[in-house]
């Protein structure tokens, strides 16, 4: 194994390493609800993928961020695990990984997961994100349960 082939790996593991820890920061900042810092996490022209819509830019995340809190005002906390590198290019690292989440509201208690394909810049100072796609696949109350509907 050459020079070149170790170093390359070198760079991908640690690019690969500061994306991941901005799971961590996304993660603290959800659990703590502020639009305006959840969208400093976001490079000016990144792009947000959601069930609701795609959001382009970051006045369009700040946006989103700002509706989704205000709509559901639970206090939660989120577990972002088992991240999977994707691809790695120098200065970009694609992951995906799983979220869940629970969390207390005024009346009832919620509970929810889903997964992550993002894009990470890692070219600057602090890792961002240039693309992030959340697919949720549960969200509910526990009064309301998961259970599967029958005939499914």
């Amino acid at each position: 194994m050459g020079q070149t082939d170790i170093e390359a790996r070198l760079l991908r593991i640690e690019e690969t390493e500061k994306a991941r820890g901005l799971y961590h920061d996304y993660a603290q900042v959800l659990d703590e609800p502020d639009p305006a810092t959840v969208v400093r996490l976001f490079t000016e022209g990144a792009v947000l993928h959601t069930p609701g819509g795609d959001f382009n830019g970051r006045a369009a995340i700040l946006a989103f961020y700002e509706k989704a809190f205000a709509s559901d005002t639970s206090v939660k906390r989120h577990f972002i695990v088992n991240s999977k590198l994707l691809d790695h290019t120098p200065g970009r690292v694609h992951l995906a990984s799983y979220f869940f989440y629970v969390g207390r509201g005024d009346d009832s208690s919620v509970i929810g997961w889903g997964t992550y394909d993002d894009v990470i810049d890692v070219s600057g100072p602090a890792p961002l994100f240039a693309e992030k796609t959340i697919d949720v696949h549960m969200g509910t109350d526990l009064a309301t349960g998961w259970a599967k509907k029958p005939g499914s």
